[in-house]
């Protein structure tokens, strides 16, 4: 690889396990890289894969356009990609500037014609499990309603009535009545005879 060349390293960890760390990514990332023979900048971002409006690939994606970056480089599709159009619209507009793109995991990368095929291959995938477990998630909601279990945040229950209903129905029974669990109305009950 000719020196001077430059490698945009991007992480994309989801806004659903806030366990991830980007920098598990990133090392693999910079390995590939200095096997290549690459200078890197990186960026990264905890969001959804679902669009492209992320803050750290939009930064990347002007220096590409500004022509400092040679190589866009992830450790896989999905970390880029959840749908089929948006990566066709972004590898239309990095071929169309000289930009290769790479999954370095997936030992694909924009140069050849069989590198071409598998992104596809693999976009359509990560698109098709992104709308699977969409549609989990909705069976899910529709199983829990139908089952009469109460969605979303927890009730937000005055104090005065919080009390009343315990001293009517004990814990058990106010959380019942308020539509809250028993755990909620004990806590709320504790806090209080802290506070007195």
């Amino acid at each position: 690889m000719s020196p001077g060349k430059r490698a945009a390293l991007y992480a994309r960890v989801s806004t659903r396990d806030k366990e991830q760390d980007p920098e598990n990514q990133f090392i693999v990332l910079r390995e590939w890289a200095v096997r290549q023979g690459f200078e890197t900048v990186e960026f990264s971002d905890y969001a959804t894969g679902k669009n492209l409006n992320r803050p750290g690939w939009q930064r990347m994606m002007r220096d590409v356009k500004a022509g400092r970056i040679d190589v866009v480089a992830v450790v896989r599709i999905d970390r880029a990609f959840r749908s089929v159009p948006d990566m066709r619209m972004v590898l239309e507009s990095l071929e169309a500037r000289g930009v290769r793109f790479a999954s370095t995991t997936q030992d694909i990368d924009t140069r050849t014609a069989l590198g071409k095929y598998f992104i596809t291959s693999l976009g359509a995938i990560a698109e098709l499990e992104g709308d699977l477990i969409s549609e989990r998630v909705k069976e899910g909601l529709a199983r829990a309603r139908k089952e009469g279990k109460r969605l979303g945040r927890p009730r937000k229950v005055g104090q005065r009535r919080l009390e009343d209903a315990v001293k009517r129905s004990g814990v058990r029974g106010a959380a019942r009545e308020l539509g809250i669990s028993p755990a909620a109305v004990s806590q709320r009950v504790k806090k209080t005879q802290t506070v007195d």
